[in-house]
């Protein structure tokens, strides 16, 4: 009888937690990292009865284990460095393709139309000064565009240091992070158990992580947890090997170990970050920031003393000649200081139309010569190849982006198939451990029936 009701509790009791491990992933099915869990359940060693055979005692709840597949795990944090890679670098060149506008009214194409428009209109009656006020002032708007690109190049750049500064410095708390919770997993592990709410709380981590930069993850049999970055640990269980911000002597910024040892940054969005703030397309570099600042610099520089070179071969009105038409007044970065010469702004005459003096107001022949530095110079030349590369860059940014996306949806989906908790199989393992602890309980009532049956009862017959 002993056996009986022992049997009954033992189901009882399993049921019980069974049902306890249910409620815990359904108040858990929203939690981000959450992996569905799952009782151990297991037959209680038997009792053997001489001359009949074993009789069983029941069933017990000997583990709770979480549903995880690591090599799932392995193939998410392989692949979610890439995309965090391209997603930086697909909305960085998406700003600098909003920057140089192209094609919109804003454009450089339609600034330089319009000067251009101007002079042509100006070479039809140049002694009019209604005519060389347009020009005057769509030389003044094409100069601000060209410092206003600059400018914001130059604050994109600052922004790419600062975003690639907070990387470093979350990485780093990661890091220490992950290296915490190591310490609490070892200690509650002691027992053979597993941590499992503790687990992913980490592996959420790992996920952050490999978003930042590229990782492997290795748990040796011992329970010693590693995170290595291109073969070197930056977690070695409960130590953690920090990283810097530095700068190489082409003033790059490159990312160091604390001993000063670099670090190879394969893929992730720290490497995007870098790339951008690096890249100057040079030796078959990526095109990032400095590569569009060279270019727009190269052009300015170009395009002014071109312009001013046979500016000053023509005369204005008052019979002046020699006098440029706009000035750079810092030769390291033209495109942000390209202005209209005070020469011009103080006074209309000194735009020198005529090809010689003296002569008539009506001479037009260095203007023409101006206008015809349309076609020779290499303006459209600067125009179309910042943006057939803008376009090559963004749009390689955005299919590779959108390809680790689908590979990456593909391991996100079925990773929530083997760990995600889906409500219709936790109701319906709640109905199912309801149903065996309503039958547990039932048969230890019908055990203390028997039990009382069998010394209440027996015996009074007769009596």
């Amino acid at each position: 009888m002993h056996f009986g009701f022992n049997t009954a509790v033992q189901a009882l009791l399993s049921s019980q937690r069974s049902l306890y491990i249910t409620n815990h992933n359904i108040s858990n099915l929203d939690t981000e990292g959450y992996s569905r869990q799952q009782g151990a359940q297991r037959a209680t060693t038997p009792y053997h009865l001489p001359g009949i055979g074993f009789l069983g005692t029941g069933t017990e709840i000997y583990d709770v284990a979480r549903v995880r597949d690591s090599y799932v795990d392995f193939k998410y944090w392989n692949e979610n460095a890439p995309r965090g890679e391209w997603i930086i670098k697909r909305d960085t060149l998406s700003e600098i393709e909003k920057l140089f506008g192209e094609p919109s009214k804003s454009s450089f194409r339609q600034y330089l139309d319009d000067f251009y428009t101007a002079l042509d209109n100006m070479s039809k009656n140049p002694s009019d000064f209604s005519f060389r006020e347009p020009v005057k002032e769509n030389a003044i708007a094409f100069t601000k565009h060209i410092n206003e690109a600059a400018a914001r190049l130059t604050e994109l750049k600052k922004e790419t240091e600062v975003s690639i500064d907070t990387k470093i410095k979350k990485i780093n708390s990661i890091a220490s992070q992950i290296a915490s919770l190591n310490r609490q997993i070892y200690s509650d592990e002691l027992d053979g158990r597993k941590a499992n709410d503790l687990r992913d709380r980490r592996d959420l981590l790992v996920d952050e992580l490999s978003e930042i930069i590229n990782v492997k993850v290795d748990e040796s049999k011992d329970g010693k947890y590693r995170v290595n970055i291109s073969g070197v640990s930056i977690v070695d269980h409960l130590d953690v090997n920090l990283i810097k911000l530095d700068t190489d002597d082409l003033d790059n910024k490159i990312v160091k170990w604390n001993n000063d040892s670099m670090i190879n940054l394969r893929s992730g969005e720290l490497k995007g970050l870098l790339d951008l703030y690096n890249g100057d397309g040079k030796g078959n570099s990526y095109r990032g920031i400095p590569y569009y600042q060279r270019k727009l610099k190269d052009f300015a520089k170009d395009f002014a003393e071109t312009f001013n070179k046979q500016h000053g071969e023509g005369y204005g009105l008052n019979g002046n000649n020699g006098m440029e038409f706009f000035h750079i007044s810092d030769g390291d970065n033209p495109a942000a200081t390209i202005t209209l010469s005070d020469d011009i702004l103080k006074d209309l005459k000194n735009i020198a139309a005529a090809g010689e003096s003296p002569g008539n107001a009506e001479d037009n022949r260095n203007l023409l010569k101006l206008i015809a530095l349309r076609d020779i110079e290499a303006s459209d030349d600067f125009i179309k190849s910042i943006i057939s590369n803008l376009a090559v860059d963004s749009m390689q940014s955005q299919r590779m982006y959108e390809t680790q996306n689908i590979i990456l949806k593909n391991i996100e989906t079925k990773r929530n198939s083997i760990s995600g908790v889906s409500y219709d199989e936790e109701m319906a393992d709640m109905v199912k451990f309801q149903h065996t602890y309503i039958a547990s309980a039932r048969m230890i009532t019908t055990m203390d029936t028997i039990l009382d049956v069998t010394i209440n009862r027996l015996g009074l017959v007769g009596r």
